[in-house]
């Protein structure tokens, strides 16, 4: 009886990562995550809505767009890969569903309407953690190919700075419900955490480009391995 299992042995197949165009999507998309959520200042123009001020507040949709571009990134480079490849498809379609959610819930903001207020905000939070995760089982996989331990390395800090930002978004949501005034600073502090998982998702890209491990020691061809 056969074991299903993945054997690390030298051969000469050839690895089904398209390692080239997996970097670029994940490079175009890198950069309006992380500044997105800066540029425009969406933390400050919401803080300027709901005090009735003139403002420009919206849902980051810059990394909106950038996400998506990881999206691709992610479901190319571990297509069919099992359990791996289910959760960042199931990760990249909540965060487009949380966006649009998102954008539909800031229309019916109003100046004081702090309900509508923390929806949006949860919305935008959850989007934020559902792409983060989609990016941390693309890197768990490419630690599980690869032989490097930066890699794995790299996993844990993405997987620490998403719990820490969600768990701060969570305080967040529960201050605008309450109207506490400190809900500014906690967004803020989300936003920060979000940038800092993002910067070490972005980390992942170059550990990626530069390793020289993964797909190399396939001894059967990768759509007849058997991933887990």
């Amino acid at each position: 009886m056969s074991v299903l299992e993945k054997k690390q042995m030298s051969g000469f197949i050839n690895p089904r990562w398209m390692k080239a165009k997996c970097v670029r999507y994940w490079e175009i998309g890198a950069i309006p995550c992380i500044l997105g959520v800066w540029l425009p200042d969406f933390v400050g123009q919401y803080a300027l809505k709901m005090q009735g001020l003139d403002n420009h507040a919206f849902p980051p949709v810059i990394t909106y767009v950038g996400a998506l571009f990881l999206f691709a990134a992610c479901a190319h480079a571990i297509e069919k890969m099992g359990l791996h490849y289910n959760v960042v498809m199931a990760g990249g379609w909540s965060a487009i569903a949380l966006a649009g959610l998102s954008v539909v819930f800031h229309f019916m903001i109003t100046p004081g309407n702090y309900t509508m207020l923390a929806l949006t905000v949860l919305c935008i939070g959850l989007c934020a953690y559902a792409a983060t995760s989609m990016f941390y089982f693309t890197i768990a996989k490419a630690a599980e190919l690869g032989m490097e331990t930066r890699m794995a390395r790299n996993q844990w800090i993405v997987l620490i700075l998403n719990h820490s930002a969600i768990l701060a978004g969570a305080v967040t949501v529960v201050a605008i419900y309450l109207q506490s005034p400190l809900w500014v600073t906690l967004l803020r502090l989300t936003v920060i955490l979000f940038t800092m998982a993002w910067i070490a998702c972005r980390t992942a890209v170059y550990y990626f480009k530069t390793d020289k491990s993964i797909g190399v020691f396939f001894t059967k061809p990768p759509d007849e391995q058997f991933w887990i």
